[in-house]
């Protein structure tokens, strides 16, 4: 093996194969380890301009998270609102028209989305239609990316929002006399916490995926066209470091998800 890396014709003497005399105290000191030291730190370079990579992710990353979380954080709110509105008028005219406006909207592809809402820009105004020389461009990915998302959104909250309302404690509520309004959002809300706030956690590994789309779509100099740019120039060392940061991240929330849980939930507790 040795012999074949050495006498390779591609290697010219740039690559020098041989077996080490260092101690096993000295493994430590060995490329392997400084190189999973400059990995963990993010203190790696990048293969095509030698830039350090926490360098280039503290430029990159402010535009990914001027996008992502507004549009994360409204989705949320205003798809939570829409759910609790057409769950409080169950099998009325505006539960049917939610629940048939928010399954439209899961059958329409997210690229689509995109696609034609930057269309319908570049016909009313050209100038915010892709990038972010104007702040106000921010607003349009952000927009589209709440629409997108939003019958799904209310679809799955609604769901497990008219689940609660079923249960024997909500039934006690009413014939208690309770206002639906109060049932509702008091009591069955606060039960319906938990599986909310799993969906809302992991929705972090899609809004990776999905910023690589907004991003390369709108020319916004952020993460997501980072992650394809240095895809198309095989630099191996950001790959592998927005590839581990994302790994983090989700660990990170799933982990502030189930501190979430005893939060929402008195009958949970860590031991």
């Amino acid at each position: 093996f040795i012999d074949r890396i050495n006498k390779s014709p591609d290697n010219k003497g740039r690559l020098v194969a041989g077996i080490t005399d260092n101690s096993l105290g000295q493994v430590w000191d060995s490329q392997f380890f400084h190189h999973l030291k400059d990995s963990l730190t993010f203190e790696s370079r990048s293969f095509k301009d030698n830039r350090k990579l926490m360098d280039i992710i503290g430029e990159k990353g402010p535009y990914s998270l001027s996008i992502m979380v507004p549009a994360e954080a409204f989705e949320f709110m205003l798809g939570l609102a829409v759910a609790l509105l057409v769950a409080y008028y169950r099998g009325r005219r505006l539960d049917k028209i939610g629940v048939f406006l928010s399954v439209l909207g899961m059958c329409i592809p997210f690229l689509a989305f995109m696609i034609y809402g930057q269309g319908l820009m570049f016909m009313i105004a050209p100038k915010h239609a892709y990038g972010v020389f104007y702040r106000a461009n921010i607003f349009l990915p952000i927009a589209i990316m709440v629409i997108a998302g939003l019958g799904g959104t209310v679809r799955f909250y609604r769901t497990i929002i008219l689940d609660e309302t079923n249960r024997d404690y909500v039934r006690t509520a009413r014939a208690k006399g309770l206002p639906e309004g109060r049932v509702v959002y008091h009591h069955a809300l606060r039960n319906s916490l938990l599986p909310m706030i799993t969906m809302l956690v992991l929705t972090i590994p899609g809004l990776i995926g999905g910023s690589v789309i907004v991003e390369g779509i709108f020319s916004i100099q952020g993460m997501g066209l980072l992650l394809l740019e240095a895809s198309k120039a095989y630099d191996l060392a950001l790959i592998m470091t927005e590839t581990l940061l994302y790994g983090v991240l989700v660990l990170v929330f799933l982990l502030i998800g189930d501190i979430l849980y005893a939060w929402a939930d008195p009958r949970v507790r860590y031991e």
